[in-house]
């Protein structure tokens, strides 16, 4: 027989009612050993309620679909408690596609069931199933395949056999699951997808518990704003230290794949640099780089490491520049917005990436009834240095009462007289009408505004006759002293269109 199993495994598997269920099921209260060296095959997909032990060089393979671990489910090794020693070899290796695992597990509170080891051997590769992480507590070895983190976290011993064609999946959106490792020197196999592998790896002090993951994309506020330019690799990789010191030094490293990289960045990956996202803006790190090793076998597609020493909390972000000065470009706009507030001020927003000796910026505004933009503002550059490569953002009011369309755009004054325009963001009037007092006993005003030409008003009863017709230009004064107290109707439309812009009741009293 290819594989040997305990008595127990037989009582527990083939006495209980629960053979009725497809798959292999070992309930509360069942224990199994795997023993000997032969490897044992489970066929089927496998529910763990109870007891199964294992002790070094023993090996089991799981070929079915799904693992489950219960709630109560041990996986128990060769030492006297159970949790301490090597254990045997858990390979999911099945070749009918991708496998489900249910972990039982939950990191946060570091509870729950856990592997002695595990090996991936499935092309297809591994998840983790909704709901629940999971442990290895001595290696997890890839042999074949990724590991797909499916939004769930894996707490690993150690982890080996490790490449750019076998690692842990962590997933391409900003949240999504950690890798756990625990010691003081730590490579975290990490990527997006399972053609995008973007590993990290650290040097600590002491041995504490970390956690990393690495998503799609580089963003303004790290994990918000807008993306960023392609002077970036369009990776963000989040790095937390979760129990220790949190002001002891780390020694840091990321890599990535040069497949990945722009056309911009390829050209002076010479010049790149880390960046570290502190307070609200990414800053630049002092930076060396290196061809990228971390690897456990030869790499297929050429990479890139840059390492950076600094202080790291519970959850820390980087990302990958370049300072290339863009040829022809010495500032670049991420974004400009310009937006009414009220009818007597606009707003206006901007974001810089790109600075090179950038002086001030002036702010612009044509109204629609002329013909060239005029200097309304002036704002300083907030860069400290003649290069600024972080993100820099803008704000002021611009006082505007224009009852027109109002158009703006940012100039930037370079220190060699070079000239950079934003966008032209154009800015309606805000339209209202305004009647006050109401009530009244007669006498009333009527504020138009955000219309340029004159408008038609009138007057009317409940019966919709009308009392009293006028012009409206901006303000009008309006007595009606003559009408007894009742309520009236205040009708404003375009003369030229009689589309009606506001109708609204005006009381009167006596």
């Amino acid at each position: 027989m290819r594989y040997i199993l305990s008595v127990m495994f037989f009582i527990c598997c083939c006495l209980q009612s629960s053979l009725a269920q497809q798959g292999i099921y070992i309930p509360a209260g069942g224990k199994v050993a795997i023993s000997g060296v032969l490897p044992v095959t489970f066929w089927q997909n496998t529910r763990n309620d109870g007891l199964l032990g294992s002790i070094p060089g023993s090996n089991l393979y799981f070929l079915g679909k799904q693992w489950t671990n219960g709630a109560g489910a041990v996986l128990t090794d060769e030492s006297a408690g159970g949790f301490t020693g090597t254990g045997g070899m858990f390979r999911f290796a099945a070749n009918t596609g991708r496998q489900t695992l249910y972990g039982g597990y939950n990191v946060a509170g570091n509870t729950g069931s856990s592997f002695p080891n595990l090996v991936i051997d499935n092309a297809a590769g591994v998840e983790l199933g909704d709901l629940e992480d999971a442990s290895i507590r001595n290696t997890l070895h890839f042999q074949n395949g990724h590991f797909f983190l499916n939004g769930w976290n894996l707490s690993a011993g150690n982890i080996t056999g490790y490449s750019d064609r076998r690692f842990v999946v962590t997933g391409t959106d900003i949240a999504g699951g950690y890798l756990y490792l625990r010691g003081d020197t730590l490579t975290f196999p990490i990527g997006t997808d399972e053609n995008n592998y973007a590993p990290a790896a650290l040097q600590n002090q002491g041995v504490e518990t970390f956690r990393a993951r690495v998503f799609d994309n580089v963003y303004q506020y790290a994990v918000s704003g807008n993306a960023m330019p392609d002077t970036f690799i369009y990776k963000t990789w989040n790095i937390g230290r979760i129990s220790g010191r949190n002001s002891s030094p780390l020694s840091l490293s990321f890599q990535h794949m040069n497949a990945t990289e722009s056309a911009i960045y390829m050209a002076n990956r010479a010049n790149s640099f880390v960046n570290h996202f502190v307070n609200n803006a990414w800053e630049q790190q002092l930076t060396t780089t290196s061809t990228g090793d971390l690897s456990t076998a030869t790499m297929q597609q050429a990479a890139t490491k840059h390492a950076v020493q600094l202080n790291a909390g519970a959850s820390e972000f980087f990302a990958k520049a370049t300072r290339k000065n863009l040829e022809g470009t010495k500032l670049m706009f991420l974004r400009f917005a310009a937006d009414r507030l009220n009818p007597s001020s606009v707003g206006l927003l901007w974001t810089t990436w790109y600075e090179v000796n950038n002086l001030r910026f002036e702010i612009e505004r044509r109204l629609e009834n002329e013909t060239t933009f005029k200097k309304v503002g002036e704002m300083p550059s907030k860069g400290i240095g003649n290069i600024e490569l972080r993100a820099l953002d803008y704000n002021t009011i611009d006082l505007n009462d224009f009852r027109g369309w109002s158009y703006y755009r940012i100039k930037a004054m370079l220190r060699d007289g070079s000239i950079v325009y934003s966008e032209i963001r154009p800015v309606p009037p805000q339209r209202d009408v305004q009647v006050f007092p109401n009530p009244n006993h007669g006498r009333f005003k009527v504020r138009v505004n955000g219309y340029l030409s004159k408008q038609g008003m009138q007057l009317t009863n409940t019966w919709g006759q009308v009392l009293y017709q006028y012009d409206i230009d901006q303000e009008l004064n309006v007595d009606v002293t003559g009408l007894p107290a009742a309520t009236y109707y205040l009708v404003i439309f375009h003369k030229e269109t009689g589309m009606i812009i506001h109708k609204s009741k005006v009381v009167i009293l006596k």
